[in-house]
């Protein structure tokens, strides 16, 4: 299934003329903070993250592992105090970075990863896990993978909309989060082509949805982790190449 063809049911055009498999206009800030070891700011129109990244630093003694890191993530709602759902989050986006991190080469240290939400305006997680990778490149934080992230809704219609907005999502029947690690393979990649795992790092689903629904949010989520892995590649090396010329 093409992600740039329309989806199941009628019409095609979404807010702003976007087609259901479109992504919306990506952008990525990085070493935006003097204080923290690395940071990116990951914008996707209405939404965006800021991520700061802290370590590898000395454990707190209670919290120290002898054999491996710690992964702590500081997840921070746009306003308000911490609810529920933020703490859940936190849990969410620790996982995959725990399973992209070779935590055993910082044994006794900690890794802390504080997100701040910024603008929410949809597909708020998607934003804040690539947020959270930007900013883990940035501080050097050695990583077996890096990855992308896609949130994928189901409106009324049946229709799969890539990276919906807000209204969106609360008019979704269900939505859908995946990530994916990807690489560039310098021999088999060609005109920057994205390596993307057939086999997703984590995805966050709600609503109600059959086996099918998730098979092509499945598949239409990894074409547009491409998408983004493209994206994330030419801003790093923009980033290499402004650092270069100082």
């Amino acid at each position: 299934m093409s992600a740039d063809a329309p989806g199941p049911g009628p019409g095609s055009s979404r807010a702003r003329g976007r087609l259901p498999g479109q992504l919306r206009t990506l952008v990525c800030e990085r070493s935006v903070l003097d204080r923290a070891d690395g940071s990116a700011r990951w914008t996707q129109e209405g939404s965006s993250v800021l991520a700061a990244v802290y370590g590898p630093r000395q454990a707190k003694l209670q919290k120290e592992d002898a054999e491996r890191a710690v992964v702590e993530v500081v997840y921070k709602p746009r306003s308000g105090p911490q609810g529920h759902l933020d703490r859940s989050l936190e849990l969410e986006i620790r996982g995959i970075l725990e399973g992209v991190i070779p935590l055993g080469m910082h044994p006794r240290t900690s890794i802390m990863v504080v997100l701040q939400i910024l603008q929410e305006d949809g597909s708020v997680l998607s934003c804040a896990l690539n947020a959270a990778c930007a900013a883990l490149v940035d501080a050097g934080v050695p990583m077996n993978t890096m990855y992308a992230s896609v949130t994928c809704a189901l409106s009324p219609d049946d229709r799969l909309l890539l990276d919906p907005d807000a209204a969106e999502e609360q008019a979704a029947k269900a939505r859908f989060c995946f990530t994916f690690p990807h690489h560039f393979d310098l021999i088999k990649a060609v005109d920057g082509e994205a390596v993307v795992s057939n086999s997703a790092l984590g995805c966050r689903s709600h609503g109600s949805f059959s086996s099918d629904h998730l098979l092509d949010a499945f598949q239409w989520a990894r074409l547009g982790c491409e998408r983004v892995a493209i994206f994330a590649r030419l801003s790093l090396t923009k980033s290499f190449n402004a650092a270069g010329s100082v």
